[in-house]
C-alpha cells in the first residue's frame, strides 16, 4: 500500500469500527508525514514518539496534558472536573470531602481517566516510533496502556512503526499480544505518490524529474540529501548561474542517494569467469561510477563531483576550488578552443594571463597556465614570462599551504589537476619537489624557536614520522642539529602537550646520532632541577626501550 493512502485511512477513522489501527512500513516510506498531513489542524490529537522515552508512564502524561488538559476553553476542564467532584459527592456526601479527594488524585493515568469519561467526541492518540522504543521499556506494558486507553470513551489510537527493525525480544512480544490490542494492521510498502514537496523544502520539478529516473522510496533520503545541498550552497556566494546550481543540486543528491541506497551495485556474477569481466564490473561498482550514472548530460566536471564526494565523506570543503569549478563551467559553453582560430586564440590569451596573475587558489593558478601555455605553443607565441609568473605564483601559494600546516598538496601530482602542457608539468614538480625541503625548514625552525603550543606538537609529530621516509630522511639529518637547545627537551615550563613534543624531538635526535644525543642529555641535565632531569631520564628511556623492541 501506498503511503498517501494512510489519508484517506484517518479521514474515515469516525467511521472505522477500530479502535486501534497499525501503519506498519520501512523507515522514510512517509508514514509519519501522512499522519501529520491527515491530521493537521485537528486539536484534538495527541502525538506520542516512543524515542526517547525512557518511562511508558510517560504516555499517560502527554495524553492527560495533550488531550483532557490543553483546550480548557471557557472553563470547560473546570465544568468536567466539577461534575466528577459532584458525582464522587454522592459517594463521599460532602463536596469539599470529594474535592480533596479528587485534587489529591497524584496519578496522571488515573485523572486522565476520569476526565475522558466527559469526552463527547473522537480524541485520536498518535503513537510513533514504536520500534524505537528503549530497550530497557517492557513492550507488555506499552500494550496494557494502549489496551486501556482504547476503552477510553470516544479514544482511538494509531499506532505507527517499522515492526521489522524491533529486537527479537520485543518482536516475540509485539507478534504475541498485538493481535489482542491492533485490531487492524495497514501495510505501507511504498511512497506516497503525491508528496507536498514544498513542506520538505524540496524543489517540486526537480525531485519529480529526479524520482522518474531513480526509483527512490525513501522521504528521509530525500529530505537528508537536501539538507546536504543546502550546506554546499552555504559555499556559493558568488556562484549564482541558475544551470550551475541547478548541476550542483543533481551532484549532491546523487551523491546522498547512491552513498545510502546502492541504487546502481550489481551483484557479482558467481558463475563469471573472465577476469576482464571481472575488472569491468569492479570499475562499474565503484560509487564515483555509479553516481555518474546519475549525471548523464551536465557539463560539471568530474573534478567538481569528486570534490563533493569527499566533503560529503570527510567534511572538508574548499570554497575556492568549488568557485574555480564555477569558472570552469561558465567556460564550457564558448566555443570549444580547438575548433578557433589563430585570431580568436590571440585574443583569448591576455584573458588567460589576467586570470593567472589574478588566480586564488593552485587549482585556478594551474588551470589558467596550463591553458595558456597549451594555446601559446601551438600558435609559437613567446610564453616564457608566464611560466615564470606561474612559478613564482605556485612557490607562493605552496610555502603557504606548508605554513597552514596543509602540505598534503605536496602529495598531488600534476595528474591530479589534469594538466596537459609539458612546461607546466615540469615547474610543478620541480616546485613540488623544492617545496619538501621548505617544508622541513619551516618545521625545524618553528620548533628551534618553541615547543609550545599545538602548532609545535603537530610539527614534530609530522617530522618524527617523516623520518622514515627515505627521502625526508636525508633533509632531515642535515637540519637536526638545530634542535639541540633546551627548548627541546622538558625543561621549566612543561604542559602535557609540550611534553610529547619534546618526546618527538627526543626521538629524532636519538636516532640521527645516538651517541651525540646521550651525551647532550647528560650535559643538559647538569643545569636543570630535579624534575627535569627525571622527566628527561624518562623519555630517554622510553625512546631507547622502544628501538630495542
Amino acid at each position: 500500500m501506498r503511503a498517501d493512502k494512510i489519508k484517506t485511512i484517518i479521514g474515515n477513522i469516525n467511521d472505522l469500527p477500530y479502535k486501534t489501527i497499525l501503519f506498519d512500513g520501512t523507515w522514510g516510506v512517509g508514514k509519519s508525514y501522512a499522519v501529520n498531513e491527515a491530521l493537521a489542524g485537528n486539536p484534538d490529537v495527541c502525538k506520542i514518539s516512543m524515542f526517547g522515552m525512557t518511562d511508558a508512564r510517560q504516555i499517560y502524561h502527554e495524553v492527560l496534558f495533550q488531550l483532557a488538559l490543553k483546550n480548557n476553553v471557557g472553563g470547560k476542564i473546570g465544568e468536567i472536573a466539577n461534575n466528577i467532584i459532584e458525582g464522587a459527592a454522592k459517594v463521599w456526601d460532602k463536596v469539599g470531602q470529594a474535592r480533596d479527594v479528587v485534587q489529591n488524585i497524584a496519578n496522571e493515568r488515573e485523572l486522565f481517566l476520569l476526565l475522558s469519561k466527559e469526552f463527547t467526541f473522537l480524541h485520536i492518540v498518535v503513537i510513533d516510533d514504536l520500534e524505537r522504543m528503549n530497550s530497557n521499556m517492557n513492550l507488555e506494558e506499552i500494550f496494557g496502556i494502549i489496551e486501556e486507553l482504547k476503552q477510553c470513551n470516544y479514544v482511538k489510537v494509531i499506532l505507527v512503526a517499522n515492526t521489522a527493525e524491533m529486537s527479537k525480544d520485543k518482536k516475540e512480544i509485539f507478534d504475541k499480544y498485538s493481535e489482542k490490542v491492533i485490531e487492524r494492521t495497514y501495510a505501507i510498502t511504498e511512497r506516497a505518490e503525491s508528496v507536498e514537496w514544498s513542506k520538505l523544502h524540496i524543489h517540486a520539478q526537480f525531485i519529480e524529474k529526479f524520482l522518474n529516473l531513480h526509483k527512490v522510496e525513501n522521504l528521509w533520503t530525500l529530505e537528508k540529501a537536501q539538507r546536504f545541498y543546502d550546506d554546499v550552497i552555504l559555499f556559493c556566494e558568488d556562484c549564482n548561474k541558475d544551470e550551475f546550481l541547478e548541476e550542483l543540486r543533481l551532484i549532491c543528491y546523487a551523491i546522498v542517494v547512491e552513498s545510502t541506497h546502492n541504487l546502481y551495485y550489481k551483484e557479482d556474477d558467481p558463475n563469471n569467469t573472465d577476469s576482464v569481466k571481472k575488472m569491468v564490473s569492479s570499475i562499474e561498482n565503484t560509487l564515483e561510477h555509479r553516481i555518474g550514472k546519475y549525471l548523464y548530460g551536465t557539463k560539471s566536471s568530474n573534478n567538481l563531483t569528486g570534490m563533493l564526494l569527499r566533503y560529503y565523506q570527510e567534511g572538508t570543503l574548499d570554497k575556492e576550488q568549488l568557485e574555480a569549478e564555477y569558472r570552469l563551467f561558465l567556460k564550457s559553453g564558448d566555443k570549444p578552443n580547438y575548433y578557433k582560430t589563430d585570431a580568436e586564440i590571440k585574443v583569448m590569451l591576455p584573458d588567460l594571463k589576467k586570470g593567472l596573475l589574478q588566480a586564488k587558489n593552485i587549482v585556478e593558478l594551474n588551470e589558467f597556465a596550463d591553458s595558456y601555455m597549451v594555446w601559446s605553443d601551438i600558435l609559437e607565441e613567446d610564453n616564457e614570462d608566464v611560466l615564470t609568473i606561474y612559478k613564482n605564483g605556485l612557490n607562493k601559494m605552496l610555502k603557504q599551504a606548508v605554513r597552514d600546516g596543509k602540505e598534503e598538496i605536496l602529495t598531488h601530482s600534476y595528474d591530479l589537476f589534469h594538466m596537459s602542457s609539458d612546461k607546466v608539468k615540469i615547474i610543478y614538480m620541480e616546485e613540488n619537489e623544492n617545496m619538501k625541503e621548505f617544508l622541513i625548514e619551516t618545521y625545524v625552525e618553528h620548533l628551534r624557536i618553541t615547543t609550545h603550543g599545538e602548532k609545535a606538537y603537530q610539527f614534530s609529530y609530522k617530522l618524527r614520522n617523516y623520518f622514515s621516509n627515505s627521502y625526508y630522511h636525508e633533509i632531515i639529518m642535515t637540519k637536526v642539529d638545530q634542535l639541540y637547545n633546551k627548548t627541546s627537551f622538558p625543561v621549566g615550563d612543561v604542559d602535557q602537550n609540550r611534553y610529547h613534543t619534546c618526546y618527538n624531538i627526543m626521538y629524532l635526535l636519538y636516532h640521527a646520532d645516538k651517541e651525540k644525543f646521550l651525551n647532550y642529555c647528560t650535559d643538559i641535565k647538569k643545569d636543570c632541577d630535579k624534575m627535569s632531569r627525571h622527566r628527561i631520564e624518562v623519555l630517554s628511556e622510553e625512546i631507547m626501550k622502544d628501538q630495542k623492541t
